[in-house]
């Protein structure tokens, strides 16, 4: 990652921590307080929501009928680039635990690449935007930058 400033990095940081303990809570409740009322969101498989109110509740409901007791762990801040104004991009990369899809196939554990705006906001930093994608594994090893 390239230097960035410490305080930023803490700020991200804590943003993802909070993440990740709503999450594992299935607290929807501490999970978007962490976003802007104007969040915009794009899911695992392609659904785009938008504003706080309809993030929340799709997120609700796919927590109450697949996620709630899926796993997530911050692996890794792969990348934070700052915009103007003090906002941010940053790319994080998450281990999830396994789930049940709707038709009733298992999704097994895995890695997901999430990309965040993150905005300015009192003495920290909250979510305006965010893209969540599985990492194909078996893909990744033909990654031509990596080879």
């Amino acid at each position: 990652m390239p230097t960035i400033n410490k305080r930023a990095v803490a700020e991200v940081k804590a943003v993802l921590d909070g993440w990740e303990a709503a999450w594992n809570a299935s607290d929807m409740n501490a999970m978007w307080q962490l976003a802007t009322d104007d969040i915009h969101w794009v899911n695992v498989v392609g659904m785009h929501w938008r504003g706080k109110a309809e993030v929340q509740k799709a997120h609700q409901v796919f927590f109450d009928l697949l996620f709630k007791n899926r796993s997530c762990k911050l692996e890794e801040i792969e990348s934070i680039e700052t915009l103007p104004g003090g906002a941010f991009v940053a790319v994080v990369r998450w281990s999830m635990g396994g789930y049940r899809r709707p038709n009733g196939e298992m999704r097994p554990p895995g890695k997901d690449r999430m990309s965040l705006v993150l905005v300015p906001r009192g003495e920290g930093l909250a979510i305006a935007h965010g893209a969540n994608v599985p990492i194909d594994e078996a893909a990744e090893a033909h990654n031509p930058i990596k080879r």
